[in-house]
């Protein structure tokens, strides 16, 4: 399987020629740590450990466990998740691409779900620690809702002018449904009871009948 974004991030942190050896330990294995067992459930003491680094050494780099969580996940969601989850429609020639909203309904579920199952700990890291962060919430949101939106106009503006779904809804409404069902299943499956059996063809067909019959016209 190709490099995880995840793994992609660590290895920029241990090339990059900025930091020391040790803060670079650090934060390679905070992160891992984190996404693996949750802040709460992670012990300075315990990334002390499997870092090979005194845990004073921990706080005379980051202060607090806060500005670690910070220091590891902010420029990871930043530079690295939110860049590869938001698909530019914008210069999209709608209709060369999809035949109708139910395809582009149908295609983007299924990108992005398998981007988050190729990367389960980004998964993890961005739902289960993130979205219990406000500040991180806030900042995500007002980083990343303008760009969505943007994107999103210009392929639901185009739908609605073929006649395909209902003029009369907001797109912003629109698009609250689909992140709302999309993520509220990743959440399920991989911080909620990530232990059950799931069939996720099944369960992305129920999300995508849901969207296109109550959108379309």
């Amino acid at each position: 399987m190709q490099c995880s974004i995840l793994d992609s991030y660590k290895k920029d942190i241990l090339e990059n020629k900025t930091m020391t050896a040790k803060r670079k330990k650090i934060l390679e294995t905070s992160i891992d740590l984190f996404a693996k067992n949750g802040y709460s459930n992670t012990s300075t003491s315990e990334i002390a450990k499997i870092a090979g680094v005194a845990e004073g050494t921990i706080f005379k780099h980051f202060g607090t466990k806060e500005n670690l969580l910070l220091s590891s996940i902010t420029p990871f969601i930043f530079e690295y998740v939110l860049p590869e989850m938001v698909i530019d429609f914008k210069n999209v020639d709608v209709n060369e691409v999809y035949t109708d909203f139910r395809s582009f309904i149908h295609n983007l579920i299924y990108e992005r779900f398998n981007f988050l199952n190729e990367n389960y700990k980004v998964a993890h890291v961005l739902f289960a620690e993130v979205l219990y962060r406000e500040e991180l919430r806030v900042q995500i949101i007002d980083t990343l809702m303008p760009t969505i939106m943007d994107n999103f106009n210009h392929i639901l503006d185009y739908f609605k002018s073929k006649k395909m779904i209902k003029e009369d809804i907001p797109n912003g409404f629109i698009v609250r449904t689909i992140l709302a069902n999309m993520g509220g299943y990743v959440v399920q499956k991989y911080i909620f009871n990530p232990d059950k059996n799931y069939d996720d063809e099944k369960e992305l067909k129920y999300i995508e009948d849901l969207i296109v019959n109550a959108f379309s016209l």
